[in-house]
């Protein structure tokens, strides 16, 4: 069973968190949801408030539901948002605060067709000492074929985020990657009337990554999605049959560099 919430951290000036009930407002994402309007609607905030994605936690449990033991995996993730009231928590107190909804709150099933599909993914923006953008390209018979993509994929259930990604880059391409910070999460829906899939809707969390010491690029998957990877100079990226994640997840890291860069 897999579930995702999103939590709002009002947050300071200073970094510090403004929860004085000790609860932050969360909502259930279900199908098609974007998260931050979800959570804007919940806290009753205006549309144009600013969410800023800080964090996304795996949490895995076992709930017993009538004679059931349940199996499951729930992404939450962690959105601030600006606040004038004074600090009650520092951001890593507020972020081991008690989640709602609590597993026992999210075991009831959405009703959807058969033919409508969820994922849940990681995509990093992985870079090198020499400041090049490691790339993989899709391989046949798969979405956005022959397209350069972001060394990520879906979160296994049970697995972390950040020990997906790790995993994703060495399987995709043979280096050993650190995740860094967090960019930004976002969400796709895409109608593909000719696959067993009619609706997926996806949501997409990416981070920077970096490789210390970058070694020999090969796919070490095999019959997977990659078919081959590379390095990339800045200059070379605008030449580049990109991917639709890929062009997402270039247009959050320049917009979280110094000056744009």
């Amino acid at each position: 069973m897999r579930r995702t919430t999103a939590h709002l951290l009002p947050t300071t000036a200073d970094g510090g968190v403004h929860a004085p009930t000790a609860t932050l407002v969360s909502v259930r994402l279900d199908f098609g949801d974007d998260p931050a309007a979800r959570l804007r609607e919940a806290a009753r905030l205006p549309a144009a408030a600013p969410l800023t994605a800080v964090d996304v936690r795996t949490e895995t449990v076992t709930v017993q539901h009538g004679d059931h033991v349940l199996d499951m995996h729930i992404d939450r993730i962690y959105y601030a948002t600006p606040t004038t009231s004074p600090a009650t928590h520092s951001l890593a107190e507020a972020l081991a605060l008690p989640s709602r909804p609590t597993p026992e709150e999210l075991v009831p099933e959405e009703v959807l067709p058969a033919t409508a599909l969820r994922r849940f993914a990681v995509y990093g923006l992985v870079t090198d000492p020499a400041a090049r953008l490691l790339l993989s390209r899709i391989a046949p018979g798969y979405p956005g074929e022959g397209t350069w993509h972001l060394p990520g994929g879906g979160v296994a259930h049970g697995e972390d985020i950040r020990t997906a990604l790790i995993r994703e880059i060495a399987e995709e391409s043979s280096q050993e990657a650190q995740p860094g910070r967090l960019l930004a999460v976002t969400h796709h829906y895409r109608n593909h009337p000719d696959g067993p899939y009619t609706d997926i809707y996806s949501l997409w969390v990416f981070f920077h990554a970096h490789v210390d010491d970058p070694g020999p690029v090969r796919v070490a998957e095999t019959d997977g999605s990659t078919i081959e990877a590379s390095w990339f100079s800045p200059e070379q990226l605008p030449h580049l049959r990109l991917s639709v994640p890929a062009r997402r997840g270039l247009a959050f890291l320049v917009e979280s560099s110094p000056a744009g860069r």
